[in-house]
């Protein structure tokens, strides 16, 4: 994790690229599944098929950060060709195989909505957690797909649904943590290659109770700068100013630079819920420590 200087026309939907390029992408993407005989059309962060069928475009706008643009064509034929081989989309997938595959997604809310401009009922079992959206996703090796309401209810309902991502979640785990320190403060972080690590700020007391820590009576501190990064500290009365700062700091740069972004607050679990306690006003940082944690500092 370098630090390296903000992308200033980093793509809304696809941050691993900008602009210009997450269009070129949007165009030859929809260029290679006409030639595979499939008529979509781009959507953000996704290419609609059909009103049930969509192609998210997460997993090929990483492998293009990763190639130079000339290597571009060639890369996205071979991933929609084994996308659409492999029916990804999941419309045809059994409802057993479909609960063998999701995992829960948070999104920033903004996402969510522009997501939802054509279809306000699409993502209606939506679940909001601390001022972003947590989604249902499918999982394949080629791409990740957000189901829809009648993918949710064809699958028994949203209570199994979410039941089954929770479960797929536990049994992928949260990885190995790395031991951060900054300027006298530190915590702990979990990187891993899945796109749901963030997740776990929806399950704070699976995630310890998996971890076989204990949580003290004023929880945990949490943040979640990217798609596959989870940072955590179990307060304690040793919690200082510091621990937070280091905290807030540490996930600025890494949200404001990592190609797979997402949400720079710094969140408070208190046993019970989830709550961001730091807010942005450009580079400036906000913090509102509820009185019950500001006791301890």
């Amino acid at each position: 994790m370098g630090l390296f200087s903000r992308k200033t026309t980093t793509d809304p939907y696809l941050p691993e690229l900008s602009v210009k390029q997450a269009d070129k992408l949007r165009e030859l993407s929809i260029a290679v599944l006409g030639r595979l005989g499939v008529s979509g059309a781009a959507e953000g962060d996704h290419l609609s098929v059909t009103e049930d069928r969509k192609y998210g475009l997460f997993a090929v706008a990483r492998k293009a950060a990763a190639l130079p643009e000339r290597d571009w064509k060639g890369m996205v034929e071979q991933h929609f060709s084994a996308v659409i081989s492999g029916d990804a989309g999941g419309s045809d997938v059994t409802a057993e195989e479909l609960l063998g595959r999701v995992y829960p997604k948070i999104i920033s809310t903004e996402t969510l909505a522009r997501s939802q401009q054509n279809d306000p009922a699409r993502y209606a079992y939506a679940r909001d957690v601390a001022m972003v959206s947590l989604l249902v996703a499918l999982d394949s090796p080629e791409s990740v797909t957000y189901l829809g309401a009648p993918q949710i209810e064809a699958a028994g309902g949203a209570d199994i649904v979410w039941d089954a991502a929770l479960q797929n979640l536990i049994a992928q785990g949260p990885g190995q943590p790395a031991d951060m320190s900054l300027d006298e403060g530190s915590f702990l972080i979990f990187e891993t290659e899945s796109v749901y690590q963030a997740s776990w700020l929806a399950y704070p007391d699976r995630l310890v109770e998996l971890l076989g820590y204990k949580a003290g009576p004023l929880g945990a501190l949490l943040s979640i700068p990217a798609t596959n990064i989870l940072c955590l500290h179990l307060v304690t009365e040793a919690t200082s100013i510091t621990d937070i700062s280091a905290m807030i700091k540490v996930t600025g740069i890494i949200q404001s630079q990592h190609p797979s972004a997402l949400s720079p607050p710094l969140y408070w679990w208190d046993c019970t819920t989830v709550q961001p306690i730091s807010g942005h006003d450009g580079e400036s940082v906000h913090l509102f420590v509820p009185e019950e944690l500001a006791s301890i500092l």
